[in-house]
């Protein structure tokens, strides 16, 4: 099972690299950089919690066998980020609304 996991890490370290790239050349040098980017220690950290992210999202799809070959637990690590932000949308639209109103009413696929 834990090569499954670092199959996964290396599908999210893969899923890093690409939007590292684009990001790259949209803004014409490193994205990370001050003033218009967050600062570099903050992108390793994003990178490194994108990555714990994939390690756990991974590792309870080997447990659950859901993932018997490699090249599925790449494809599972490279997306679960993306995956798990949509899931957490959908969970927070599903949450009734709080005291101060209920303005975030368009879905979880709906612009604002």
């Amino acid at each position: 099972m834990w090569q499954f996991v670092v199959w996964g890490l290396m599908g999210a370290a893969a899923n890093r690299t690409l939007a590292f790239l684009e990001a790259n050349r949209r803004v014409k040098g490193p994205p990370w950089r001050y003033p218009k980017g967050p600062g570099g220690r903050y992108y390793l950290f994003a990178c490194a919690l994108h990555c714990g992210l994939a390690a756990m999202v991974t590792s309870a799809a080997a447990a659950s066998d859901l993932i018997d070959a490699p090249w599925l637990a790449f494809a599972c690590g490279a997306s679960a980020p993306a995956v798990m932000a949509k899931l957490g949308r959908y969970a927070l639209w599903a949450l009734p609304p709080g005291p101060g109103g209920d303005d975030e009413d368009d879905g979880p696929g709906q612009a604002g």
